[in-house]
């Protein structure tokens, strides 16, 4: 680029600044007229979710309406479903889903597992040629798990067999190279690629599967590659979060989750902001709408207004929970399962991304999703609103809508 520049466009650069540096891509450039082919703008990532808040069933087929229809949300480099309730059959067995660059990383997996308890069923993920996919293709394998009675890891006896999981799982995820665990929880998985929605979908074949709560994410990466690992959702035990944005404050949050003992392999925020649910609401047992206000607080005059323990609550998650702040643009759908199968949406404080939820008109299943259509393609008489900035809507199988997301911090009763 320096030889690319005009000789006196050399001597205008000032001294301090390296001409190096002004090397930049050598892309079309255009003035006052509309670039010729340009008819739309390209949104940001898509998401969206639906619960049956009686315990019923949702297909696939369901959630993969709601997420191709927000087409124009995507390109092609990644797209997910995470699915709750699916396997009734091993729901006290850790399902660990796995994807391998080659069979040797599946034998360390494999030999691995065996040494620390009991591989109750494993089977070959089903997944079907899609012809516009391109490859590498991972090999998709999933375990049903049991951690042995008698945890031990890296000398550490006091362990949860949730802790043991988490720490397994980062362990292969850091150390054993050509294998990632997508995800971990017990009666959930996540089925992610690199494509688009309508392809990943085809691949995984998803109207075969059924589930309590289906949620999805199609993605649209702006300063991170397009990888099979690094699509949404984000998973560590029960929890999957997708994730339409991007959290500036990655730095402070990633040290925070890692002096907790997460290990950050997938290099990405969404898999941090999946870590600070794990830590706030399973590990310190903060309630849903405290660990939500901890991650998108109000300003301290709006925190002025509310009533004296309300207000003395907030400033206490503000001070604790410092790190735990989300800078930056962000929506997000969070699924866990503990203690029922739960969908959590939660918008920035200032609201910089969108995210409409809504119920269907006999009251059985509520929806989250980035555009509205979403919703309309699969319930078009759907009852459908806009929670507030930072303020969480929590649907909950067999309890129905917890929170619209319009009420003050910490009402709700979750």
């Amino acid at each position: 680029m320096k030889d690319m520049l005009e000789p006196e466009n050399i001597a205008n650069i000032p001294s301090h600044i390296d001409a190096e540096l002004l090397d930049s891509v050598d892309v079309e450039r255009f003035g006052a007229s509309r670039p010729p082919g340009l008819s739309y703008q390209m949104g940001g990532c898509g998401i969206a979710g639906c619960i049956d808040l009686t315990g019923g069933r949702i297909s696939g087929g369901v959630i993969a309406r709601m997420l191709e229809t927000m087409g124009e949300r995507e390109n092609g480099l990644g797209a997910g479903y995470a699915c709750y309730g699916l396997f009734p059959e091993h729901r006290d067995d850790y399902c660990m889903q796995f994807f391998f660059d080659h069979e040797t990383a599946k034998a360390e997996v494999e030999e691995l597992l065996k040494g620390l308890g009991t591989i109750t069923k494993d089977e070959k993920v089903f997944t079907q040629r899609v012809k516009s996919m391109k490859p590498p293709f991972p090999l998709v394998w999933r375990y049903f798990f049991r951690p042995n009675n008698k945890l031990e890891w890296r000398g550490r006896s006091d362990l949860s067999n949730d802790d043991f999981i988490v720490q397994l799982v980062m362990h292969i995820n850091s150390e054993l190279e050509g294998a990632l665990c997508v995800s971990s929880g017990k009666d959930m998985a996540v089925f992610k690629g690199n494509g688009y929605s309508y392809e990943i979908s085809k691949f995984y074949d998803l109207d075969r599967y059924s589930g309590q709560m289906w949620i999805s994410h199609s993605r649209f990466p702006t300063n991170s590659p397009a990888w099979w690992g690094g699509a949404h959702p984000l998973s560590i035990l029960d929890w999957a979060v997708c994730h339409n944005g991007e959290i500036t404050s990655y730095g402070v949050n990633r040290k925070f989750v890692e002096m907790a003992g997460y290990r950050c392999s997938v290099l990405t925020d969404t898999e941090v902001v999946t870590y600070i649910w794990d830590l706030l609401v399973r590990k310190h047992r903060l309630p849903i709408t405290a660990a939500a206000f901890a991650m998108a607080p109000w300003y301290h005059d709006d925190i002025n207004r509310l009533d004296a323990e309300s207000a003395r609550l907030a400033r206490w998650l503000r001070i604790t929970y410092k790190e735990a702040l989300l800078n930056g643009p962000f929506s997000i759908i969070v699924g866990k399962r503990q203690p029922e199968v739960t969908m959590i949406t939660l918008a920035d404080r200032k609201k910089l991304r969108p995210l409409l939820c809504g119920l269907s008109p006999d009251r059985k299943v509520a929806y989250a999703a980035s555009e509205e259509c979403a919703v309309r393609v699969v319930s078009p008489n759907a009852e459908t609103w806009t929670p507030n900035a930072g303020s969480p809507m929590v649907a909950m199988a067999g309890r129905g809508v917890l929170r619209t997301g319009n009420e003050l911090p910490f009402q709700g009763g979750v």
